[in-house]
């Protein structure tokens, strides 16, 4: 208790000992040191709220950009009922060409369209330029509505790079993997019936995948067979990565097409609009179903070479179920694809819609 009450009586002995300018400068100190640990109080107390406001601004920025996008994509969604975005936009066009790669409703709309124009084009006009020409002179009235595949980039990019007002380019879209096992699963029919003049020799097609049949079952050679897919030709080779590139999304964005993006399981709708303005006398009747893997008659099976045939047999369906994620990459089917995260992006954006049917803008190719 002495030490401690002694204390003050030291304090006091040291400040009497001190002079008044002493003094004078401890208070100035200290009056300085409390200065800056208020300003420091304050800094911190108005950087805390700094940094609030632009966290809540970054918040705000990101809801707006992310309302925009969503508003964005909104608006590019067409409706396939009556006076709803396709309607409309078919109604206002002179001129409408319908686009796809193989496996993707072409056959159909071919069909459709040669029945509906009650006239024929050469086949895939619009992957072959040299005939353009001759389609021009061969009439004063121009055909309205043309459907053809696509076999390749630079035959895209050709349609892309001559944008109208008054000319609408539809083009039907199916997932990649989709279409693939779809273009294997009509190779393996081909095949079997010796059809297409790629496998009209039937002694050798025999011979080259052993085939042997009976009317309601195929069986193929495994090994000869996955050679034919690794060749990557025909309908497995006119892909979509074929069609949308780099080049392709480019010359898009450039030109500034009237182009839809639409689902190949949609064609039935479109046929409709397309009646309902071109030939309103098909309005009853049912879609155009032509190549459908419906109407294949023939069982497919792969049989392992050198192993027993009555235990190792796998139908096509169970093996393409099986191999399908695996077979794109084994066998390079993408190999000369670009540009896959746009159509990874705009295919999220398409299947999203409605009616699976995307106007596609400028813009949207800078969002994907």
């Amino acid at each position: 208790m002495a030490t401690i009450t002694g204390r003050p009586a030291a304090c006091r002995g040291i400040l009497q000992r001190m002079g008044k300018f002493e003094i004078l400068l401890i208070l100035v100190s200290l009056t300085a040191i409390l200065s800056v640990l208020k300003s420091a109080s304050s800094f911190t107390e108005s950087s805390a709220k700094q940094s609030s406001n632009d966290n809540k601004q970054m918040k705000n920025n990101f809801q707006s950009g992310l309302a925009m996008h969503v508003e964005d994509h909104q608006q590019q969604c067409l409706g396939l009922d009556e006076n709803q975005g396709m309607d409309l936009l078919i109604a206002s066009a002179r001129q409408i060409l319908i686009t796809m790669p193989a496996k993707a409703g072409g056959t159909s709309m071919k069909v459709f369209t040669k029945r509906c124009m009650k006239k024929s084009t050469p086949d895939n006009i619009l992957s072959n330029p040299h005939r353009w020409t001759g389609f021009l002179v061969d009439s004063l009235h121009v055909q309205s509505i043309i459907s053809s595949h696509i076999l390749n980039e630079g035959s895209f990019i050709r349609l892309v790079d001559s944008p109208s007002r008054e000319t609408l380019m539809i083009h039907t879209h199916r997932e990649e993997g989709s279409r693939v096992a779809s273009a294997v699963k009509q190779m393996s029919q081909a095949i079997c019936v010796f059809s297409g003049a790629r496998y009209s020799n039937q002694i050798q097609i025999t011979a080259k995948f052993n085939v042997r049949k009976n009317s309601t079952h195929c069986i193929l050679d495994e090994n000869s067979f996955v050679k034919e897919i690794a060749a990557n030709e025909a309908e497995v080779g006119f892909s979509t990565h074929r069609l949308l590139t780099c080049q392709s999304y480019k010359a898009i964005q450039e030109n500034a097409n009237q182009l839809v993006f639409l689902h190949y399981k949609q064609v039935d709708k479109l046929q409709k609009l397309l009646a309902k303005h071109h030939c309103p006398e098909m309005l009853d009747e049912p879609p155009i179903k032509a190549n459908d893997s419906s109407n294949k008659s023939l069982k497919v099976l792969l049989h392992k070479n050198g192993t027993d045939e009555s235990t190792n047999l796998t139908e096509l369906e169970e093996w393409l179920h099986a191999k399908g994620p695996a077979m794109e990459w084994t066998l390079q089917l993408r190999s000369k694809a670009s540009c896959q995260a746009k159509t990874f992006h705009m295919e999220d954006e398409l299947f999203a819609c409605p009616d699976e049917t995307l106007k596609v803008t400028s813009a949207s190719i800078d969002r994907w």
